[in-house]
């Protein structure tokens, strides 16, 4: 799985759309230039690092979604993971215990 800038473009437009932004309105909640925000929609540029951060944190989807187009764990899949993790812990201080 690699970093598409047209396929990370398409999912920043369509997020752009969904919470009702225009491309105007966007650039100037993240501090960028209305065409630069053009150009990464469009996937002629790429996003940074911050911009990327600063886009998932305002759409609220995942770095992972944004970039590569993956998309996030289930609720139910979240929680697994937080079981499995906790039980690790639980497990780690037992051993401190012994």
């Amino acid at each position: 799985m690699n970093y598409d800038i047209k396929h990370s473009g398409e999912r920043i437009h369509q997020l752009r759309i969904q919470a009702g932004y225009t491309q105007s309105e966007l650039a100037s909640k993240l501090n960028i230039d209305r065409s630069f925000l053009s150009h990464v929609e469009s996937g002629k540029k790429g996003c940074s690092v911050d911009l990327l951060v600063q886009l998932s944190y305002l759409f609220s989807v995942s770095l992972d979604y944004l970039a590569l187009g993956k998309d996030e764990l289930s609720m139910e899949e979240k929680i697994e993971e937080l079981i499995a993790h906790l039980i690790s812990f639980k497990e780690g201080l037992d051993s401190i215990g012994d």
